[in-house]
Parts: structure tokens; sequence; C-alpha cells
């Protein structure tokens, strides 16, 4: 029965970093992220991307505790990735209202020694201001 239920938490955890990877592919290098906003016309095609963009900002949503824990890692990037991660969860509308993440983006933007980490929060910062939080979910 352990096996079973380690079997579907390891699932979970390789989907939720398989759409880690997905965003931090668009966010390497300084490239412009993708449009995170609703789309304007649904087309099937635009169906099937909207459909598969709901399912990684869930898997974001659900990666909530392992990003806080990931804005402490020593490599910049990661940190960057972190802030960016932030700022696509506001903007899809779905960023926790979490006075750990105000405050985790809040030191990254002002005392991180990487400037583009700096940045990164910033705009997350700028994102949680412009489109707000969600309380969280009883269980």
């Amino acid at each position: 029965m352990s096996t079973m239920a380690g079997a579907a938490t390891r699932h979970d955890e390789d989907a939720r970093l398989r759409a880690l990877a997905f965003w931090v592919g668009h966010h390497q290098a300084g490239q412009p992220a993708p449009r995170i906003g609703p789309a304007h016309a649904v087309t099937p095609d635009a169906a099937a991307r909207s459909a598969a963009r709901n399912e990684r900002i869930g898997d974001l949503v659900r990666m909530i505790p392992q990003l806080k824990a990931l804005a402490r890692d020593g490599r910049p990037q990661v940190r960057a990735t972190v802030a960016r991660c932030f700022a696509i969860l506001a903007t899809a509308r779905q960023a926790p209202a979490d006075r750990e993440v105000w405050r985790m983006l809040l030191g990254l933007s002002k005392y991180d020694e990487d400037a583009d980490v700096r940045a990164a929060a910033d705009a997350a910062l700028a994102a949680l201001e412009r489109y707000g939080t969600v309380a969280a979910k009883a269980s």
C-alpha cells in the first residue's frame, strides 16, 4: 500500500518539476516570458494551450512551499526563477496571500547581491501589487 502512495507522490513531484522546468526554460537568459493573461479568443488550438497553461499554473501553485525554500538557494539563477514564478502566479491571479512570500520577495528585491535577482523580485512585487493575491484554500 505504501509503495502505491509513494508512486503517486513521485509522479506528482515529477509533474511539478516538469512545470518548473517549463517556466525556467522561458525565463533563461532574460528572454521575455510568454503571455500569461487569459486568452482573447478561444480556438481549438488556443483551448488546448489554455488548458496546458492552467495545468502548469496549478503545478506552480502546488509548488509554493518548495519555491519558498528555493528562494534561499545559493545560485542567483534559482532565486531569480523563484521570483519570476511568483510573478507568473500573480499575473495568473493565483499568487498566495502570504506574508512570507512578500517578506521573501522584499528581501530579494532589496538585499540580494545579484542585480538580476533584485530585478526579478521587483517585477514580482509589481505583479503582486497589480494583480493581487488569493487566500489559501482550507484543507
